[in-house]
């Protein structure tokens, strides 16, 4: 799942029961199977393909009472169930040459295979099961438990992943506050999970999405998928902001600070990606200095110092703002002043030169968030779902979120799938005003801080001048 920190995607509104929409390369087709599941199919040349099942159950409908089943339930993804044992899964799919995987995000669950295009059928079945024959074993969830608490573990102990989760926590308490990995400790049993997976695995709820097929060949292939009908909603998110500190001792000193962002279909979005690229922070060319004005900062401040801005953009809310780490405490805190200052001036304005470097990443960003096969069924799958969403007038979201600053842009505005030259059209129309006043607004927000390591000597929210 570490792997998996990459981007955010955003809904599809309703638009009509079978369209075509132009990615930056690829056509994608849009429809609906017989049995009422979403399809759609993006159009890729060669002798492989891809299907992905994508799935609203992510983190986001996690209540305080088993908190963490989502990432249990990912890895629930090709065990046993009522056709073929795990061993004969993975079995089958090394002898055809197809790889399987699961992804969870905030607010999708994702089970993906990628395979040689003459075993679609299989794969579909495959992928299906997952969804509609899935045992949940009791033996079984041994082995899932281990799988979730190792990755638990993993992710819990490395400080940015810990303190980007505690701001979600902290900016939205529940719904997108909640956590995409299970804490080690977790209470969470077989039944929970076996539940969870009842209210998640419905029509509703599910978006088949093919790479390499054609829409004919996807909608017949979700026959394989047989589930109730149904769909799960959920509350609007409403962002608090506030403060969190984690004690880790001395040593190296993490931080965030965010504030309220744009959710990734609203006009401000673009605006707040040209601002996280213009605040930069991340290095661009390997051996070379951190690029963008954050970039520049810590390049007078300690050795080992790092700023870097993010933007997330979800369906009905975004976070923006900078992780920082230093080698000390004392480091750390001169950033977070630092970045504090850096932040006010953006507020102000960018030059003509910042400006259009921050468009220009901005645009390469976009177009390459179509860059791997999976990029492309997730983001595709996960629009879909939302498509439906828009008919029965409740509050359901199908935003895809990860933790890393690096996202693509499908942006959906006006009713429309926005490709990614759509999107880079948009940057086009943005000026340095339309900049500083997103930055303006963002800083009006209550801020979100989270500290990490040495909560003594780290500084507090309101010490910060801003």
């Amino acid at each position: 799942m570490l792997a998996a920190t990459r981007k955010a995607f955003t809904t599809i509104p309703n638009v009509a029961s079978k369209a075509t929409y132009a990615t930056a390369s690829q056509a994608v087709q849009i429809s609906t199977a017989q049995n009422g599941i979403k399809v759609a199919t993006v159009e890729d040349a060669g002798q492989t393909a891809g299907l992905s099942i994508i799935v609203n159950g992510g983190a986001r409908l996690e209540n305080g009472s088993n908190a963490g089943v989502a990432h249990f339930l990912k890895n629930y993804g090709f065990k046993n169930n009522a056709n073929r044992t795990a061993f004969r899964i993975a079995r089958e799919a090394e002898l055809s040459g197809a790889v399987l995987s699961s992804n969870l995000t905030h607010e999708s669950i994702v089970y993906s295979a990628e395979f040689l295009a003459a075993d679609a059928e299989h794969c579909a079945e495959l992928l299906g099961d997952v969804v509609s024959n899935q045992k949940f074993q009791d033996h079984e969830f041994i082995d899932v438990a281990k799988q979730t608490g190792a990755e638990a573990t993993n992710a819990w102990s490395t400080p940015e992943v810990l303190a980007i989760e505690a701001a979600h926590q902290v900016a939205f308490r529940s719904g997108l506050g909640n956590s995409i990995f299970a804490r080690p400790s977790s209470k969470v049993n077989n039944a929970a999970v076996k539940a969870f997976a009842a209210e998640s695995f419905t029509s509703g709820n599910i978006a088949l999405v093919g790479s390499g097929l054609d829409l004919e060949t996807v909608q017949r292939l979700a026959s394989y998928i047989q589930v109730p009908t149904g769909q799960s909603t959920t509350g609007a998110s409403k962002y608090f902001g506030g403060e969190s500190r984690v004690d880790q001792g001395a040593g190296a000193g993490h931080y965030v600070l965010a504030f309220e962002g744009a959710a990734a279909n609203s006009s401000e979005f673009a605006a707040t990606q040209v601002l996280q690229y213009a605040l930069g922070g991340a290095q661009q060319v390997k051996f070379a200095p951190a690029s963008g004005l954050l970039g520049q900062t810590a390049a007078k401040l300690a050795e080992g110092t790092q700023i870097k801005a993010f933007n997330f953009g979800y369906s009905d809310a975004g976070l923006f703002g900078v992780y920082i780490t230093g080698a000390s405490t004392e480091a750390t805190s001169s950033a977070v002043a630092a970045a504090a200052e850096q932040l006010k001036a953006v507020a102000n304005g960018l030059s003509a030169e910042d400006f259009q470097r921050a468009v220009a990443q901005a645009k390469f960003a976009a177009a390459a968030s179509f860059a791997t096969r999976l990029d492309r069924l997730e983001t595709v799958g996960t629009q879909v779902s939302a498509e439906e969403n828009e008919n029965d007038g409740k509050d359901n979201h199908w935003n895809t979120v990860f933790t890393n600053p690096n996202f693509s842009y499908q942006a959906i505005q006006s009713g429309k799938y926005t490709s990614a030259s759509d999107f880079a059209a948009s940057l086009d129309s943005l000026s340095v005003a339309d900049v500083a006043k997103v930055a303006q607004q963002v800083l009006k927000s209550k801020a979100t801080a989270v500290a990490v390591g040495d909560v003594y000597n780290l500084p507090y929210a309101d010490s910060i001048s801003l």
